[in-house]
């Protein structure tokens, strides 16, 4: 593109025309400025244009420049530019050479998001790590509470007081609950598939995230179906799918004024042709909604809506990957006549129940006195608690404080089966696992080890390898009685 000493148009080639979208016969002999500057360059440039004309020194002449130029539609995109002058009979002219470096831009953007990301993920990593610690430390408290709760209450007479036990084991176990949520969040494992209850899940990211609404103003409303159908599915990922859609509701509710609401459905889908029926979920808000134009951008990775600093663009695509990933699907729906957004999650059925942790009757109270278990954990407060809950089923309890004490008991004394704490000082629970599997191998399938340390790697490797069974802090009284009812049956 060319223009006179003035600054006026006199040559503009067709990719001119194409990058600007301007046929070239309309802007031959215009203002270069008001064709496709934005107007906070047009003053400097004219003031460049008169200091040149009156022989001032070239300031941008040959330098290769990043701005920003202006479409015929009033869009502004990023160029690259190097101008130059030449003079043809005494007359001054200016010729600039342009590249549109949109893309350049965008490639440019995509990957510093790419890095917050990987960022994000390297920090939530290490957080995850101190999760692990922190929830083992938490949860031996927790399980405390809960049980000596669940033993008060078998105790209690007076009803009033009955009442106020039951609130505090519900809150114990509340606080276990997310503890657990917060766990399966942060856990890298492989993907496991087994028949899981939607509802269940939906209450467990409800829940965690209870406060968070509450703080915010936001009245967040259940409405689960009755009786759901099972789904066969990894439960921390889809429990991943439900926390990312009950954020993002809320996040769009935070700069709504008014009364600001979220709505959790659940239900049934009818039975199509050559597809089973599926489980939905929905969340719904009152917010502002999805533009049009975004609608089709939303579920592309690292494309957001959210201002900078508030997410990576990650949430809803990993969501929907993770959907599909299930044999399901997860969508924004129309906009409703009541605006806002709304977002549908369907997965298959699996046709299969739920297991639910339900204590195992013993086989008469006969059996249980002959029933001998060691209990070993390093916190006393542990070790008196499973005593006591064990011992209020008629079982023969001894406990000890360390896994060297366990194996001298061993030595000495017989016994069915052993509770062990997987993480302890000197001697851990896999290693007491090695010594008892060397010196008492009809033991070592008898072993159920109670940790608060999930997360680790290394635990589920242990458990995996070794065949036993686990039991997580914080754990009810029915969780143990049914392990170890399972361990002696």
């Amino acid at each position: 593109m060319s223009t006179d000493g003035e600054g006026r148009i006199v040559e503009f080639n067709p990719a001119a025309e194409a990058m600007f979208g301007r046929h070239r016969a309309d802007v031959m002999g215009r203002a270069v400025s008001e064709v496709i500057m934005p107007e906070r360059y047009r003053e400097a440039h004219e003031a460049g244009i008169r200091r040149m004309e009156s022989g001032g020194a070239p300031r941008v002449l040959g330098k290769r420049m990043e701005m920003h130029a202006l479409r015929a539609d009033g869009s502004e995109f990023p160029i690259e530019m190097v101008l130059w002058r030449t003079n043809v009979d005494g007359t001054g002219y200016y010729t600039a050479s342009l590249v549109d470096v949109t893309e350049r831009h965008s490639a440019a953007q995509q990957i510093e998001r790419q890095r917050d990301a990987l960022r994000q993920s390297e920090k939530l990593s290490a957080m995850g790590s101190l999760l692990a610690g922190v929830a083992h430390e938490l949860n031996n408290p927790l399980a405390i509470v809960m049980g000596r709760a669940s033993l008060l209450e078998e105790k209690c007479d007076d009803p009033a007081l009955l009442a106020d036990v039951q609130r505090i084991r519900e809150a114990a176990e509340r606080c276990g609950r997310i503890v657990r949520t917060f766990l399966n969040m942060a856990r890298s494992k492989p993907a496991t598939r087994e028949n899981v209850s939607l509802n269940d899940l939906t209450r467990a990211a409800a829940e965690m995230l209870n406060y968070s609404y509450r703080s915010h103003g936001v009245e967040m409303r259940l409405q689960l179906a009755d009786e759901l159908p099972s789904v066969k599915a990894d439960g921390d990922q889809v429990g991943q799918i439900v926390l990312n859609l009950l954020v993002n509701a809320q996040q769009a509710l935070s700069a709504c004024d008014g009364e600001r609401r979220v709505f959790i459905e659940t239900g049934v889908e009818a039975r199509r042709e050559n597809r089973e029926p599926r489980v939905w979920l929905r969340v719904s808000d009152n917010g502002p909604g999805v533009p049009a134009e975004l609608r089709g951008k939303l579920f592309e990775p690292f494309f957001t809506t959210k201002p900078e600093g508030i997410g990576t663009g990650l949430g809803l695509a990993m969501s929907r990957s993770l959907a599909r990933d299930h044999g399901g699907d997860l969508t924004l729906e129309p906009t409703s006549h009541q605006g806002g957004a709304s977002f549908r999650l369907n997965l298959p059925i699996s046709g299969e129940p739920v297991h639910e942790s339900v204590p195992v009757p013993l086989q008469g109270m006969d059996a249980a006195l002959q029933t001998r278990v060691l209990v070993v954990d390093d916190e006393s407060e542990i070790t008196e608690l499973m005593r006591d809950i064990l011992e209020a089923a008629g079982y023969e309890v001894a406990t000890a404080e360390s896994g060297a004490v366990a194996l001298a008991l061993l030595d000495t004394a017989r016994f069915d089966a052993i509770v062990s704490d997987l993480r302890m000082p000197d001697m851990d629970g896999a290693t007491l696992w090695r010594e008892v599997d060397q010196h008492h191998p009809r033991l070592s399938r008898r072993m159920l080890f109670v940790t608060g340390d999930t997360l680790s790697p290394g635990a589920r490797e242990f458990l995996r390898k070794a065949r036993c069974a686990g039991l997580d802090k914080p754990f009810s009284k029915a969780d143990l009685l049914a392990a170890v009812a399972t361990l002696v049956e």
